[in-house]
């Protein structure tokens, strides 16, 4: 019976002092974070390895859009940091 009430007070309204845990964003964190990394994993991968990588034969013009993809993602994602690092001071 103590495992029992233990469950259903983890579900519990808790005051608005107390950070609130939601399983439903937790599991979209984590879906979105896998998505984030398979996305930039087939970007690297297409980049450095498909058909021969960076400069090679006829596949040179997609590896340079993926490339320049992944720059693009890196530096968003660089300037939302510095964002949020200002907005937290």
């Amino acid at each position: 019976m103590n495992l029992w009430k233990s469950w259903v007070e983890f579900f519990e309204e808790e005051g608005p002092d107390v950070p609130r845990y939601d399983p439903i964003h937790l599991a979209v964190v984590l879906v979105a974070c896998q998505a984030a990394v398979g996305v930039l994993f087939w970007l690297l991968w297409t980049a450095m390895v498909y058909e021969g990588g960076f400069g090679a034969g006829e596949g040179k013009f997609g590896n340079f859009i993926a490339l320049a993809l992944i720059a693009a993602i890196v530096e968003a994602l660089r300037r939302a940091d510095r964002r949020h690092a200002r907005k937290t001071k």
